[in-house]
């Protein structure tokens, strides 16, 4: 049993929006205004009717829940003398046509109208208060300046129109928010251990132990003295052993003799996100939702925590949200959806086998940044990266970043980045400063932009004619050379601050020093003429 779509109408910043989900991985990437977190916490509304930790009830409604946008078209055509109801909130879970649930979750009662199984979760006017509600607006229209939370009923139906107890949800779920408040965290971890991972018998043991220390208490001195300082004779002061907080909300959770409150984020992270998944309710949920695992992990314990994933969640559905390449290239890229602020998820899943074992493998590859980019200049390495920085410098007056173009470098690996880019509809350049014939960039061209709809072009000088340096062949299609043949001895030796006196010795400067030199071109006050095929793989992207 699985989640196959969810549909959002009205929830927070989605007005309507419909994702589907892939039956085991779902990484859902995106800017920050792209909601992912939106969405993990619909998932967990309709599963759980948890919101921010809370089971959310009609007197817990907020209007912030509710899209900003039909919040105010409500209003104004109140203000206009119409009689609406209030907008609704709706999330609906379909689910596979062939999973074996009785049939009243099959129906047609959801935004399709076709008929489908599947969950509702609906926030919506209150009919059984019409009367109430038509009143106000006769009486009291004008002094309406925000939603009526007090006319609004929460209901959880299945497609047929049936409503349905919590209890009776066919899929149960599991938050891990790394991200979350870490206040009370310590005793939340000890009471979901208790309440979830404890045997029964294990329970009574721990209850009858905390009431032996009240008894122990009463028979101390420190007990007389305070009880003393009450001025009723017949009060005194004791352990309450009566409800549930007077004994495991005075455990708390210790890290190398250092509590869970006062250790450092990551290791607070790791715990939080640990226990949840060895814990029973993980074992019996078959949906995951975990909010950016990344959270204050360093490297290694990044990898640590995802290999726990990998292990732990097998026969499971995850939905996983994150800003993290390393997350997304370690969990497949093809799990990946792509979330943007105007349009529905794109996803991944033709991309080649090889390219997708290439970054599970090397996951240290930035590729979220030409996911979530609008246009992207590929180059080979560092040098390249800040002389391209600096020629978009000199054109606009500002970083390419600004006008959200990416300069990436990617170490020889641009085909891979280009089959990423392409089916995103965005410009990519692929600059290339080595050897590399007329007719094998014309050959390389070809199939790029017979993939990529010209979208994606590779740029290099044409110019193959060597000259020999000492006992060196110096490519004039390399950068150093270029930038040579562009600006002169001169010029290059008030850039870089030397004072070679030829070719030779300068260019084998540079390329013994590449990203020290580019830097000082980064960073230089003199005006600079860049290589031909550099200025035109920012005319391409710009």
């Amino acid at each position: 049993m699985y989640i196959e779509k969810i549909h959002i109408e009205n929830f927070k910043g989605y007005k309507e929006y419909d994702l589907v989900l892939n039956e085991k991985v779902n990484i859902l990437v995106g800017d920050n205004e792209s909601k992912k977190s939106t969405i993990v916490e619909a998932l967990n509304l309709v599963l759980t009717g948890h919101l921010d930790n809370q089971f959310l009830t009609e007197e817990r409604l907020n209007p912030f829940l509710f899209n900003q946008e039909e919040i105010k078209k409500y209003l104004e055509l109140i203000k206009d003398g119409k009689n609406i109801d209030p907008p609704a909130i709706r999330i609906e879970l379909f689910f596979p046509e062939n999973s074996t649930l009785p049939e009243d979750y099959e129906g047609h009662e959801n935004h399709t109208t076709q008929k489908h199984k599947g969950l509702c979760y609906e926030i919506s006017f209150n009919e059984s208060l019409r009367d109430s509600y038509d009143e106000m607006l006769t009486s009291n229209r004008d002094l309406i300046d925000s939603i009526p939370l007090e006319y609004y009923k929460i209901r959880l139906t299945l497609f047929s129109g049936n409503e349905i107890l919590r209890t009776q949800v066919p899929i149960k779920s599991l938050l891990i928010d790394a991200t979350s408040n870490n206040i009370n965290v310590s005793n939340s971890i000890i009471a979901k251990i208790i309440k979830n991972d404890l045997e029964t018998e294990d329970k009574l043991k721990a209850k009858r132990f905390f009431r032996s220390i009240k008894d122990t208490y009463k028979d101390n001195e420190i007990h007389e003295l305070i009880s003393k300082k009450i001025v009723n004779d017949e009060t005194t002061a004791s352990i309450d052993p009566s409800s549930r907080n007077s004994w495991d909300s005075h455990l708390s959770v210790y890290f190398k003799e250092i509590p869970f409150e006062y250790a450092g984020k990551g290791r607070q992270s790791m715990m939080k996100t640990d226990v949840a998944l060895s814990s029973n309710k993980a074992g019996e949920a078959k949906v995951i939702l975990l909010e950016e695992p990344e959270n204050h992990l360093s490297h290694s314990n990044l990898l640590h925590l995802l290999s726990e994933v990998e292990k732990n969640l097998k026969h499971k559905q995850v939905i996983i949200t994150s800003h993290s390449s390393f997350v997304a290239n370690k969990l497949g890229l093809p799990n990946l959806k792509l979330l943007s602020e105007n349009a529905n998820s794109i996803n991944f899943t033709d991309l080649d086998e090889s390219t997708e074992n290439f970054f599970k493998k090397l996951p240290g590859y930035d590729t979220l940044r030409i996911l979530l980019c609008e246009k992207a200049i590929l180059v080979e390495g560092d040098a390249d990266e800040l002389v391209i920085q600096r020629a978009y410098i000199d054109r606009y007056n500002v970083l390419p970043i600004m006008h959200k173009i990416e300069v990436i470098s990617v170490n020889n690996t641009y085909n891979r980045f280009a089959e990423i880019a392409i089916g995103l509809n965005k410009k990519v350049a692929i600059v290339i400063d080595v050897d590399c014939s007329k007719e094998k960039k014309e050959e390389n061209n070809i199939r790029l932009q017979k993939e990529s709809d010209n979208l994606i072009k590779v740029f290099l000088e044409e110019n193959d004619k060597p000259e020999k340096i000492a006992d060196d062949k110096f490519n004039h299609n390399t950068l150093e050379p270029l930038l040579y043949k562009y600006n002169g001895l001169d010029k290059l030796n008030k850039v870089l601050d030397t004072n070679y006196k030829n070719a030779e010795e300068i260019l084998l400067h540079m390329r013994g020093n590449k990203t020290d030199c580019a830097l000082k071109i980064f960073e230089s006050p003199e005006k600079i003429v860049f290589p031909k095929y550099i200025t035109d793989a920012i005319d391409f992207v710009s």
